[in-house]
């Protein structure tokens, strides 16, 4: 039973940011009692479990507690809300001896952390947005340096506003949701946050309506007309040219595979899809009508209308103005006072990540959080033709995860992590790794854009799982096959003899011929085991039955918001929830600050340094690592998530469309 007067009990309490000064903090409602006195919390929430469990029946006998569920309700809430404090942004001002000390710590800063007293900073959100800090000799944006930026400029007295500017993106809803929320912090600090854009999908408006200004040309391209999803197909191809893939999918919604062995879309990838567009654009909706003040039916029907007119635009208030560049900069000027003869004051993204937290007051503090970064598809191993930072190498990730263990300065450990999966191999000695971390300190997972298969196969393994809201999820299920080239061989007349010992040791290397029935039989229990494993190593780790977990895996992806109301994900948020979580299930009390250690530094190496030439050397290093996985290890089950980005639909040239194709080809392996 609860406590009297417990359910009554509402106290504001403030978790401080685990990397900022007190002045940042992470709000959630909770008891100092439960705080205080961890132990008592968790027997209290024993005690609440099994007071819910008695309330699950319908008998006559229960009937007499139903005045109590109300207060039951409330408790509940309170023991999630301590658990999973939201996280959330508080912006207080400096006080006058900490306005002092980081002044001085400006004083002495290095030269190129000078920046002029009433700056603007720029960010120009472009192509691509890597997971992982980036040094600086490599090009490109880092997600983790942009919301930093954020967080550093809203305390950084010489910063007056940030002027964002929105080019094409190349990015999923999990970063975008990350980078909108960073937005939406900042303007709590008071200072301006203008947005201009030329270009502009349903994704890169869904940025920029955080903003408190947003301005375009008067020959913006707009493209507010609706998301869509597309899928490609080789089945036909393959066979009109000889190759016959043999593809062997446990999981009736595992679609990977299906882009090389079938036709056309299967009704359960259909319906899937379906669902996952519904859920995508109804946030859209949901979000934009809050941050422009309109009516969801409003919002539909302009979409519904196909504008593309900017100044139509600027009247039903999408946006602020018609302005070019310059006029924007001038704009600016004039707001901040500076004559029209000067330039507007400004500092650049690159350089402002080169500002230390030490020189702002936000780092120095003795307990310590460990963040780790896992991005990409997953290998076992390195090879000879890859970067450092070419996706998740198991071998070089588990060095990591035992360095964090092993540490005693880490208190608790966060793992972000963005990957459709791969190697299921390696999934699983990480998932092994992981685990025993978690028996040692509290883990706590942090999904961006994609945590499926593979990916959710790491994150199972921590003690609670966080997602953005359409990070997508789950794909519990494998995939494993192999070509059979006998009619392309003979058509060209090419011919493959093998002799062999031992009745299955052509099971791979027999790619002339398909299989036999009785290797097909052992090439579909290999595939079949591997996938109880993950269902049940899955159930296990959320504590469901396994029946009950059969029924949300078969490969199915699911949004991070219905993850977690199917007991997939704990809680939906970002890394500083992710972050407030780990410092409660750590023991710190509500306001104490801890140091973030980045265990994922950013490469020097060679070839990161050469990364910067252009993309088109990160094209070729992507072909030929996939190549490499797939002549190193034909047969090699996959936890893989098939490629899903719901996008507004752009026409591309015939040569993309061919590199979209084989690069299809590839990855769908």
């Amino acid at each position: 039973m609860a406590t009297p007067g417990a359910s009554a009990l509402h106290l504001h309490i403030t978790c401080c940011s685990t990397q900022c000064p007190p002045s940042i903090a992470n709000s959630f409602s909770g008891a100092s009692l439960l705080l205080k006195n961890p132990s008592f919390f968790f027997q209290r929430r024993r005690n609440l479990r099994g007071l819910l469990r008695a309330f699950d029946s319908e008998s006559d006998d229960n009937m007499g507690f139903n005045s109590g569920i109300s207060g039951v309700a409330e408790e509940s809430k309170l023991v999630k809300d301590v658990e999973y404090p939201s996280g959330d942004f508080v912006y207080r001002e400096y006080d006058l001896l900490e306005n002092m000390l980081v002044k001085f710590k400006m004083l002495v800063a290095f030269p190129w952390e000078r920046v002029k007293k009433g700056s603007v900073l720029t960010i120009k959100l472009r192509g691509e947005i890597s997971d992982q800090l980036k040094s600086r000799f490599s090009s490109g944006l880092s997600l983790p340096q942009i919301c930093e930026n954020f967080v550093k400029a809203a305390y950084d007295p010489r910063i007056s506003g940030v002027y964002l500017q929105i080019e094409p993106l190349s990015i999923g809803w999990g970063k975008a949701e990350e980078i909108r929320r960073h937005v939406l912090d900042f303007k709590k600090s008071g200072k301006f946050v203008v947005g201009y854009t030329s270009v502009c999908g349903l994704e890169k408006y869904y940025i920029g309506s955080a903003c408190d200004e947003l301005y375009a040309p008067p020959s913006a391209y707009f493209q507010l007309f609706g998301l869509a999803v597309e899928a490609s197909f080789l089945g036909g191809v393959l066979e009109k040219i000889g190759i016959e893939p043999q593809v062997q999918r446990i999981g009736k919604y595992k679609s990977t595979g299906d882009r090389i062995a079938r036709k056309n879309i299967s009704n359960e990838n259909r319906e899937m899809l379906m669902v996952l567009l519904d859920n995508i654009f109804e946030n859209w909706v949901e979000k934009v009508s809050v941050d422009r003040g309109k009516k969801k039916e409003d919002i539909l029907a302009f979409i519904n209308d196909g504008v593309y007119e900017v100044e139509r635009l600027k009247e039903e208030r999408w946006i602020t103005d018609i302005k070019y560049d310059d006029e924007v900069t001038t704009m600016l000027k004039e707001r901040l006072s500076i004559p029209s003869s000067k330039n507007l004051p400004t500092v650049d993204y690159r350089k402002y990540s080169r500002v230390r937290k030490w020189t702002l007051g936000m780092t120095g503090y003795k307990d310590q959080i460990a963040i780790l970064r896992a991005s990409g598809a997953i290998t076992r191993v390195q090879g000879p033709l890859l970067s450092p930072s070419s996706g998740i190498v198991a071998e070089q990730f588990i060095e990591k995860i035992r360095k964090a263990k092993d540490s005693k300065n880490y208190k608790a450990v966060v793992i972000c992590i963005n990957s459709p999966g791969g190697d299921a191999l390696a999934s699983d000695l990480m998932w092994r790794e992981i685990k025993l971390l978690a028996a040692s300190k509290p883990v706590v997972a942090s999904m961006s854009d994609v945590a499926a298969s593979g990916g959710y196969y790491m994150a199972m393994a921590a003690q609670t799982i966080v997602a953005e809201t359409l990070t997508l999820t789950g794909s519990i299920g494998v995939v494993t096959g192999k070509f059979s080239l006998e009619r392309l061989y003979e058509k060209i007349g090419f011919n493959k003899e093998i002799i062999s010992r031992g009745r299955y040791a052509e099971l791979t290397a027999a790619e002339q011929r398909p299989f036999r029935p009785d290797e097909a039989e052992l090439f579909a229990k290999s595939a079949e085991k591997a996938y109880r494993s993950f269902r049940d190593k899955a159930a296990a780790s959320r504590s469901m039955p396994v029946e009950k977990m059969e029924e949300v895996a078969q490969g199915r992806v699911w949004t991070g918001n219905d993850a977690a109301s199917r007991g997939l994900v704990d809680a939906i948020g970002g890394l500083s929830r992710a972050i407030a979580i780990a410092k409660v299930k750590a023991n710190f009390s509500p306001d104490e600050q801890v140091t973030l250690v980045e265990l994922s530094k950013p490469s020097t190496s060679l070839p990161e340094i050469l990364s910067g030439v252009g993309s088109f050397l990160g094209v070729v290093e992507s072909a030929f690592r996939t190549w490499i996985e797939i002549t190193e290890s034909p047969s090699a089950i996959q936890a893989r998530m098939d490629r899903f980005m719901p996008q507004p639909l752009e026409g591309s040239s015939f040569a993309n469309l061919v590199a979209n194709l084989v690069k299809e080809f590839f990855t769908s392996l």
